[in-house]
């Protein structure tokens, strides 16, 4: 292919999604450029004070490794719910290789006191929920969508969720911002749809990542967990990273301009209460 390129943002965790799909894009010929709002992103609340990953210093470690796995890639930190850095992001990104074909907005708002009930979930927090998940969404495409017009050319993919689509309990802010994606996403479809400018919208289910364990913290409990997940999904196990990439990587191709406001559900078939066959063991 030639060579697109590709801005995603939330890829300053060594586990997250963000990370994977730099890799994958970069794997393909893409030259990407990974960012964040700051170096190793933000730590749920569950992580902080935890010590960081040994060799991991964020975007840039991130950045090195695909460049020395023969990928070219670069950074840039930025906050997506201001509307000055998202406008700065794409800016740097267009002035380091020239053009900006492809933007995944991955990055979301750390886990905290909005996985709560409603009753206990301050309006502040809704709020920043709102403003990192939705509006930071709508924010990295108004910068994003005049240089894809003037190419002619685009590829839009924003990262919802299925608590977008399905009930989840203690989540009301979170599953509103999401929702909220996945509306955002198929109005703009319609557009940008004419300047060949793709939009679409990945619904993960379970990933394995550190908001997916849920606070997990010793070896014990991450392993008893994932069992315990890994049983109630119809394809037998938890997500990983490199799931959500694979989807990423189809919607921004070249060959699929003609899939636009669309969401894929990449959640393993869903969680069922009731038993599956399995193969024997």
């Amino acid at each position: 292919m030639t060579e697109r390129v590709a801005l995603v943002t939330g890829c300053g965790k060594p586990d997250g999604m963000g990370q994977a799909i730099v890799r994958r894009l970069a794997a393909q010929g893409y030259r990407v450029v990974a960012s964040d709002v700051a170096p190793q992103g933000l730590a749920n609340d569950a992580q902080r004070g935890d010590a960081p990953a040994a060799g991991w210093s964020g975007v840039d470690s991130l950045v090195e490794q695909v460049r020395a796995s023969g990928g070219t890639a670069d950074s840039v930190l930025g906050d997506i719910s201001d509307e000055a850095d998202a406008h700065r992001m794409v800016a740097e990104t267009v002035e380091r290789f020239g053009r900006l074909d492809v933007l995944v907005n991955n990055a979301a708002a750390p886990q905290g006191d909005d996985r709560a009930d409603i009753e206990e979930v301050p309006v502040s927090t809704f709020d920043r929920i709102v403003a990192i998940n939705l509006r930071g969404t709508y924010l990295m495409c108004l910068a994003a969508v005049p240089v894809m017009r003037t190419q002619r050319y685009g590829r839009i993919v924003n990262v919802a969720s299925m608590a977008g689509v399905e009930a989840m309990p203690l989540a009301t802010a979170y599953s509103a911002s999401k929702a909220g994606v996945l509306g955002f996403t198929r109005a703009l479809a319609m557009d940008v749809g004419a300047w060949s400018i793709t939009a679409n919208a990945v619904c993960p289910g379970l990933v394995w990542t550190s908001r997916g364990r849920f606070g997990v913290s010793t070896p014990e409990e991450e392993a008893a967990a994932r069992t315990r997940f890994d049983a109630g999904i119809v394809s037998g196990r938890v997500g990983v990273p490199e799931d959500i990439a694979a989807a990423v990587a189809y919607l921004a191709a070249d060959e699929n301009g003609y899939v636009t406001g669309q969401e894929i559900h990449v959640n393993g078939g869903g969680i069922s209460v009731f038993p599956r066959p399995r193969p024997e063991a």
